[in-house]
């Protein structure tokens, strides 16, 4: 993969991953949700500034976590549906 490219899809994931976080009711802090994903708050710290993207199981803990299909995680726009997902996944 080129750096081009590669950047591209770490900035995707890093502003992606800090709203899914934030727009969470109450919303997660980083140490919260570094915890629930098994790792350190300086991972996820680096993960929403766009230094490194996290190893697979943090991606399909990611996933679990936020209702998403690893695809959307990278999306420029996140799906129009994403609140709505949010609340089922509260209900349950």
């Amino acid at each position: 993969m080129n750096y081009q490219k590669e950047q591209q899809l770490r900035n995707c994931l890093a502003r992606n991953l800090r709203y899914l976080r934030m727009s969470r009711s109450p919303c997660f802090s980083q140490k919260m949700l570094a915890k629930k994903l098994g790792v350190t708050q300086k991972s996820i710290s680096r993960y929403e500034n766009a230094k490194c993207l996290p190893p697979t199981h943090v991606f399909v803990a990611l996933t679990e976590e936020f209702g998403l299909a690893m695809d959307e995680l990278f999306m420029e726009r996140l799906p129009q549906n994403i609140k709505k997902k949010d609340q089922l996944l509260k209900v349950k």
